[in-house]
């Protein structure tokens, strides 16, 4: 993809350093001192727009024409940036739809499907597993937890307690109402078009396979023509994709710069150490452990050149960055894995389940948070805890409903086994948006990779 001329990659990552700059300038210049001067003594109720109670006095009545213009100038960045996503999110059904069918339709032979799925699961498990490895070995030798300081620690959890709160309650709803058996009842949809309109992708996953196995199996003449259609229909969403995408430079740099404004650097400062872990994890999962299983799990000649794959899913990575979120980066992790050429019946079938399933850099994340609060707040862990605590993680980042902040919420389900005290996911909350966007690039990468082996697999 270009735009002007120019790799589009590149525009992005330019808007990305772009975006980090202004947000840094406007976090520091917006100061409560700076408000004031501009008549806005409540710079929160001002740029919410909140309304004010009748009979009370409005703090902000006297903002000046400046005050009013930065504010639209603000709502106009986010309003871009949420644009942007929102038209991404709009082809993410579909094309899981499309995609899947097509792809399941297209193989041919009903084993080859088996074959494609059993690497598929297989090379998804085994990353998994190598992160929460990662994750025990980085959490209980570098123990994060102890460098954080009890007034920060506090100060922390009374500042997000509230967020914190809301996500422990969330929790409480989806254990009462959830069990393990409704979990995997739960993955077979009885309205295919509820699941299509709720947004719920491992429903969708699961009914396009069924669709596209049935197209499979079908003796039918015209198969071979509805197999196309889906086809068309797939590639149709792409090329929208490749569309809106022109976008993607302004709106990077919207949402970076707001979420820098809002989120400084004091907190980050705070948790740094812990910050610090995570970041060299997930590098480590992204730039030796993914490869390694690429390299070793792909045929013997048959895979994608190490330069090839980073080059290739630069622009992947860069809006899974941006956006935080695997399931609106997926349409353009499919146009990557085309650039790689891997055949579209692989990535049509892989990426999409990956969206659902792949969950290798969240799997991480739970063990270091985990581990991290334990060490913050003084409770013990032994190794058989750890163990533990790994295969817990694992198993709740596959298919995580979409809740928001849905890995956070399952957290609690961890930190309650271990008698880690849940409220201090205040303190993860603080940074968690910038380590989401570190992890989803781990995510949208296994699901690549995880293409990667099985097209080599299937020749």
């Amino acid at each position: 993809m270009t735009l002007f001329g120019k790799p589009l990659h590149w525009w992005v990552l330019g808007a990305l350093v772009a975006g980090v700059v202004l947000g840094v300038g406007l976090h520091f210049l917006l100061t409560p001192a700076a408000w004031a001067g501009m008549g806005v003594q409540d710079s929160n109720a001002f740029l919410k727009r909140a309304a004010v109670a009748a009979g009370a006095t409005d703090p902000n009545a006297d903002a000046t024409t400046g005050a009013v213009v930065l504010r639209g100038a603000l709502e106009g960045a986010k309003l871009i940036g949420d644009l942007f996503l929102r038209l991404l999110r709009m082809l993410a059904v579909p094309v899981v739809l499309f995609s899947v069918i097509a792809a399941v339709a297209g193989v041919g032979d009903p084993k080859a499907l088996g074959r494609m799925g059993a690497w598929t699961i297989g090379s998804f498990g085994l990353t998994a597993v190598v992160a929460v490895v990662v994750g025990v070995v980085m959490a209980s030798t570098l123990r994060p937890g102890t460098f954080v300081d009890a007034g920060v620690r506090d100060m922390l959890a009374e500042q997000f307690a509230r967020d914190a709160n809301a996500r422990i309650a969330s929790n409480a709803e989806f254990a009462k109402s959830t069990s393990v058996v409704g979990q995997v009842l739960d993955m077979i949809p009885t309205n295919p078009f509820k699941a299509l309109a709720d947004g719920n992708m491992l429903q969708v996953v699961v009914f396009a396979v069924m669709v596209g196995l049935g197209l499979l199996l079908s003796a039918h003449a015209f198969k071979e023509q509805a197999t196309r259609v889906f086809e068309a229909l797939a590639d149709a969403c792409l090329r929208l994709v490749t569309l809106f995408m022109k976008l993607a430079p302004l709106a990077v740099m919207c949402l970076t710069a707001l979420l820098v404004a809002q989120l400084g650097v004091s907190v980050l400062r705070a948790l740094a150490v812990f910050v610090a872990c995570v970041v060299v994890g997930l590098a480590i999962l992204l730039l030796v452990v993914l490869p390694g299983a690429m390299v070793l799990l792909s045929a013997k000649g048959k895979g994608v050149p190490l330069r090839t794959f980073f080059r290739a899913m630069m622009p992947s990575y860069l809006l899974a960055f941006s956006s935080s979120s695997s399931a609106a980066t997926m349409p353009v992790t499919l146009e990557c894995c085309d650039a790689m050429g891997i055949p579209r019946r692989v990535s049509g079938f892989v990426v999409p389940l990956g969206t659902t399933v792949d969950m290798t850099g969240t799997a991480f994340y739970q063990v270091m948070c985990v581990g991290f609060l334990a060490q913050a707040f003084g409770v013990p862990l032994s190794l058989m805890d750890y163990v533990g605590i790994a295969f817990m993680a694992i198993f709740i980042a596959i298919g995580s409903p979409g809740l928001p902040g849905a890995s956070l919420v399952l957290m609690v389900f961890i930190l309650d086994a271990f008698k880690v005290p849940a409220a201090g996911l205040a303190l993860i909350i603080a940074v968690d948006r910038v380590l989401d966007m570190c992890r989803t690039v781990v995510n949208v990468s296994g699901d690549a990779v995880a293409s990667v082996i099985v097209a080599s697999r299937e020749k």
